[in-house]
């Protein structure tokens, strides 16, 4: 009998995994910091999975930041935006919403665009099945001269599926996109033009802000110029104003009934997303360990933040239950 149970919860699981390999638009009212695992090369990525990268050899961490629009001292100029993202390569604006992630321009340290009709990056909601095109143009300025400027993003379903970090983390509702980002700059006082055509592989998750993994190959006129892999690494902070970071210890994962909760915070809040972003529970939580019952709520994979009395930390992670 207890084989049974174990056996048709392992299939309630797997078919919740299926159910799930459908990318919505996340849910980022505070934002989202996301590190990674940056490999100064391209990585094969095969058509169908799953896919292991835990035997790739990293060492450098790359930072990114989808913060609130109103973190950018450059907010104003970019009115239908609703995020910045923040790298070491400048500032680039976007906005989620239901019908996709949009591009409207960026600062950089050479170059300055607000595109009044968005550049729409991907759709939502998507699957390994999308087919999307969408191409706007406008103008930017760069190193304080004025040029036109065309940009198209293509994007294709490749396949779902099982994918193992460099780090030996394994999420099981993958979905993996091809995409071509061309940008067409100019002409030029000499009548030259600058196409820049980027090629990339991504692994999308459900409730991440960007792809959880990029595979990138940047070409400038025909020339391969730069290659770059990025790898998601397991812990993700959510945050406004501090760059603190606090320990959560989750037990069991998988959960069935009951999950502890041991976190530092006094008068702290927890919330419990399911794989769409619906809220399913939430509870405030004390110091030390807090008891979560978890019992009615069907297989699949959750996400949880911790959100501070203050509102200004949180911190999300992924937790499975069976």
């Amino acid at each position: 009998m207890l084989m049974k149970k174990l056996i048709i919860a392992l299939l309630i699981l797997s078919s919740s995994f299926v159910g799930a390999q459908t990318i919505n638009c996340p849910n980022l009212p505070w934002g989202m910091t996301m590190e990674f695992d940056q490999v100064n090369d391209t990585v094969p990525v095969s058509n169908s999975g799953p896919w292991d990268f835990s035997s790739l050899q990293t060492g450098v961490t790359y930072e990114m930041k989808v913060l609130p629009l109103d973190s950018s001292i450059y907010a104003s100029n970019y009115p239908n935006a609703t995020h910045v993202l923040k790298s070491a390569n400048g500032e680039f604006f976007l906005s989620y919403d239901t019908a996709g992630l949009k591009s409207h321009g960026k600062v950089t340290s050479t170059t300055t665009s607000s595109y009044a009709n968005a550049l729409t990056l991907v759709p939502f909601p998507f699957n390994s099945t999308l087919n999307h095109v969408d191409s706007m143009a406008s103008t930017l300025v760069w190193n304080t001269l004025t040029a036109n400027v065309t940009e198209k993003a293509e994007v294709k379903g490749v396949a779902s599926g099982n994918v193992t970090m460099p780090d030996g983390v394994t999420y099981q509702n993958a979905v993996v996109l091809s995409s071509i980002r061309t940008t067409v700059t100019g002409p030029s006082p000499f009548g030259t033009y600058l196409n820049v055509e980027e090629h990339s592989k991504v692994f999308w998750l459900p409730g991440y802000a960007l792809p959880v993994i990029e595979v990138l190959h940047v070409f400038s006129n025909g020339d391969l110029v730069f290659k770059r892999s990025l790898f998601l690494q397991e812990l993700q902070t959510f945050n406004t104003n501090e760059e603190e970071h606090i320990t959560v210890k989750i037990s069991p994962n998988p959960m069935s009934d009951l999950m502890t909760v041991n976190q530092p915070l006094e008068n702290s809040h927890f919330y419990l997303f399911s794989v769409t972003g619906e809220l399913v529970h939430n509870q405030g939580l004390r110091k030390g360990d807090n008891q979560i019952d978890v019992g009615t709520l069907p297989a699949g994979l959750y996400t949880y933040r911790i959100v501070s009395k203050d509102s200004d930390f949180l911190i999300e992670n992924k937790v499975i239950k069976y």
